[in-house]
């Protein structure tokens, strides 16, 4: 009896540690603080860019391009923030939109 327990316990931790393998590191939720700060500052450049080749560009499919790219990074980057804000239990910035 005490066998079949130690099997079932085992093939738990086999599942559990297949599962942990497959989760993305861009899980935003299970990262450090210094982590989540270094993805923001990388984030915030980016989207900088983006909307620099908006501003700049007079290429229709790259604006688009950067556009559709400025949006997706700072989504990413309010979440960034919200988990900074949650990790640290403040909440300085407001990510949420007011309208």
């Amino acid at each position: 009896m005490g066998h079949g327990i130690l099997q079932k316990t085992s093939l738990m931790s086999i599942a559990i540690l297949r599962h942990t393998k497959r989760i993305k590191m861009s899980d935003i939720t299970i990262k450090s603080l210094g982590t989540l700060i270094d993805e923001l500052i990388t984030t915030n450049i980016k989207c900088w860019f983006a909307q620099e080749t908006i501003m700049k560009s007079n290429d229709e499919a790259e604006i688009a391009k950067a556009a559709k790219a400025a949006q997706a990074l700072n989504k990413r980057r309010c979440l960034l923030i919200q988990s900074i804000d949650k990790l640290t239990g403040e909440s300085f910035s407001m990510t949420d939109k007011s309208y």
